[in-house]
């Protein structure tokens, strides 16, 4: 039987400029619930509204890692180990254009994750499972209908 937990894994995602992002997988039950949390506010009526300028922000900042971006001196920028301010200052400071061909490549690697995923389910799909609760009837153990006339 396969495993429920998710493994810490990386993947090396390139973009344009030469430059690359390192982001995580997939995410677990935790780090996707931090995520839609940072993806919704409460409304003035208490219900949860999907903030839609928080939603890339939140995908990025979930699931980046690393990256090679440098700043103009030079020097990369580092946000591997760095709090989710400081990461989001980081973000803040790149031109919107760059900001968007992340939040895009994150997108298509969650995009091609999930498919992943499925593929994966649908090829269990054909295996049983399951243990019937009781047994059928057959033929063999006498008639299973009878008729009228």
């Amino acid at each position: 039987m396969a495993s429920r937990v998710v493994e810490p894994e990386t993947k090396k995602l390139d973009i344009s400029q030469g430059d690359w992002l390192l982001v995580k997988k997939r995410l677990n039950a935790g780090e996707q619930r931090k995520m839609f949390a940072r993806m919704y506010k409460a409304g003035v009526d208490g219900t949860l509204k999907v903030n839609t300028f928080e939603v890339r922000l939140a995908k990025i900042l979930t699931y980046l890692l690393d990256w090679s971006l440098i700043d103009t001196a030079g020097r990369q920028i580092r946000i591997a180990g760095q709090s989710t301010d400081e990461v989001t200052s980081a973000l803040d400071s790149i031109d919107p254009d760059s900001f968007g061909e992340i939040g895009a490549a994150i997108e298509e690697h969650i995009d091609t994750m999930t498919a992943e995923r499925n593929a994966e389910k649908n090829d269990q799909a054909g295996e049983t499972r399951s243990v019937a609760i009781s047994p059928s009837r057959s033929a063999a153990d006498g008639q299973l209908m009878s008729s009228v006339n």
